[in-house]
């Protein structure tokens, strides 16, 4: 015997019956999705380019390429 009761007509119910309407997502929360994505990209790339841009490679150059 089974823990738990079995029911024999799950697959009927599950794949027969009406499915539930999706349900659509409003306008601002799409755009303020969309904006934190956007400032997240943005935020990104700045800081690499700016921990990038800014180092100074004179201390790597060999002798013959500094003159």
């Amino acid at each position: 015997m089974a823990p738990f009761k079995i029911d024999h007509g799950w697959f009927d119910a599950y794949w027969y019956s009406d499915r539930p309407r999706p349900r659509r997502r409003s306008v601002p929360n799409s755009l303020a999705r969309f904006a934190v994505v956007v400032v997240l990209l943005a935020g990104s790339g700045f800081a690499l380019s700016h921990l990038q841009g800014h180092r100074d490679i004179s201390s790597g150059l060999q002798d013959w390429e500094q003159e």
